[in-house]
C-alpha cells in the first residue's frame, strides 16, 4: 500500500538503502556538513538566489534506515533586507551521487 512521504518498499527491502552516499551517512555524525552533488548533475547542489549560487553547505542532522531519508539543515544567504533563514532538506539517500565532507568544527 502507497502511502504519501513513506517509502512502501523499503520495508520489503531491508537493505534498499544501500550505496556509497546512504553509507557515509548512516555513520555521520550529528553536525558534520556536507556539499552535496545530486545524480545527473555535475554541480555541487546550490539553493542560493542568483544566477551563480555558491554550494550550500549542509549540516547532517539524521538517517532514517527505513525511508532511506537524509535530513539536514542549512542556513539561506540573506537578501538585502532579510536574515539568513534556518532550513530543512530532506533527501533520499539514492539520490546523492557524491558527498563532500566540510571540516568537522573542533
Amino acid at each position: 500500500m502507497f502511502t504519501l512521504g513513506k517509502c512502501w518498499w523499503c520495508e520489503l527491502l531491508p537493505s534498499a538503502c544501500n550505496g556509497c552516499a546512504c553509507s557515509i551517512l548512516r555513520n555521520a555524525r550529528e553536525g558534520q556538513e556536507f556539499l552535496i552533488l545530486l545524480k545527473g548533475t555535475a554541480e555541487f547542489l546550490a539553493l542560493g538566489p542568483g544566477q551563480n549560487p555558491q554550494p550550500t553547505e549542509f549540516s547532517f542532522v539524521r538517517f532514517k534506515e527505513g525511508t532511506c531519508c537524509a535530513i539536514f539543515t542549512f542556513s539561506q544567504p540573506p537578501d538585502a533586507a532579510q536574515v539568513p533563514a534556518g532550513r530543512e532538506f530532506i533527501i533520499d539517500c539514492r539520490s546523492i551521487a557524491a558527498l563532500s565532507p566540510l571540516p568537522f568544527p573542533l
